[in-house]
């Protein structure tokens, strides 16, 4: 693990309650990032991918590019928002199928939760909302794949008996960590180790 730079965020300023970096902190974050994957990996990743649940400002977005590109051929950035504003109407009784997908303008809605046909059952308590995917922002990756990844990264939170959940495990966890993190004094550095977190 490893703990992102202070930075100053006033809301009154920039309009938006959802902190967002500068260029600057968007590159020295991926950088330290990646110096990280290879002190522990012994190599550079073949493909970054960059989960977040508020869209990409271009200030972000040239700064982790800036960061990525010279060192990594193959990256994909994507803002993944939970929302509830839209959702798919079924003729049957039960809610759409976890995994549909549809798409509205440049945006795609994925059901990350929803009606499990070889179940023949849903597990939830409310509605099911699918999630907002946008901004993505890579190379040659297919929307397809993009969003087939992110269903399959909803199913593993192995500390839970649910089949899926709303969120993928990258957003997921990086909230429970970032819990954890909190409590880590300024002056010590969190262990890199992810067996520490959960």
């Amino acid at each position: 693990m490893l703990r992102g730079h202070d930075f100053d965020w006033d809301p009154s300023k920039t309009g938006s309650n959802s902190p967002h970096l500068t260029a600057d902190a968007a590159q020295r974050l991926m950088a330290m990032a990646l110096d990280q994957y290879e002190q522990v990996m012994h190599q550079t990743p073949t493909r970054v991918v960059v989960h977040k649940t508020s869209r990409f400002w271009p200030d972000e977005r040239d700064g982790f590019r800036t960061a990525i590109e010279p060192k990594v051929r193959r990256y994909d950035l994507m803002a993944l928002e939970p929302q509830s504003t839209v959702r798919l109407i079924t003729t049957s009784k039960y809610p759409p199928l976890r995994g549909t997908r549809f798409t509205a303008g440049d945006l795609d809605y994925l059901y990350t939760t929803g009606y499990i046909a070889a179940l023949d059952e849903f597990h939830g308590v409310h509605v099911p909302a699918p999630l907002q995917v946008a901004d993505h922002i890579g190379q040659d990756t297919p929307r397809e794949v993009l969003l087939r990844e992110v269903l399959a990264l909803t199913k593993l939170n192995w500390n839970s008996a649910a089949l899926g959940g709303l969120l993928p495990i990258t957003i997921k966890f990086s909230r429970l960590v970032g819990e954890i993190m909190r409590e880590v004094p300024r002056d010590r550095e969190p262990l890199p180790q992810f067996k520490f977190y959960i």
